[in-house]
């Protein structure tokens, strides 16, 4: 899979700039992964936390 050079960079520079922005985008997954880890069990917390992060990833740099 190609990683889009531009965009990554992109990316990377607003998380830089702006971390309470980035904070506040990612903030309803924080809150689901803790809402899952207490609620139902960790483990499956944990991977509903890596599945999140390996789209978010991929969508972010991915190339059109």
């Amino acid at each position: 899979m190609a990683v889009d050079k531009a965009k990554s960079k992109a990316v990377s520079e607003v998380v830089r700039q702006h971390p309470g922005m980035s904070l506040a985008a990612v903030s309803p997954g924080i809150a689901l992964f803790l809402i899952v880890g207490v609620l139902v069990n960790w483990p499956l917390a944990i991977l509903l936390g890596l599945v999140g992060a390996g789209a978010g990833y991929y969508f972010l740099t991915r190339q059109k």
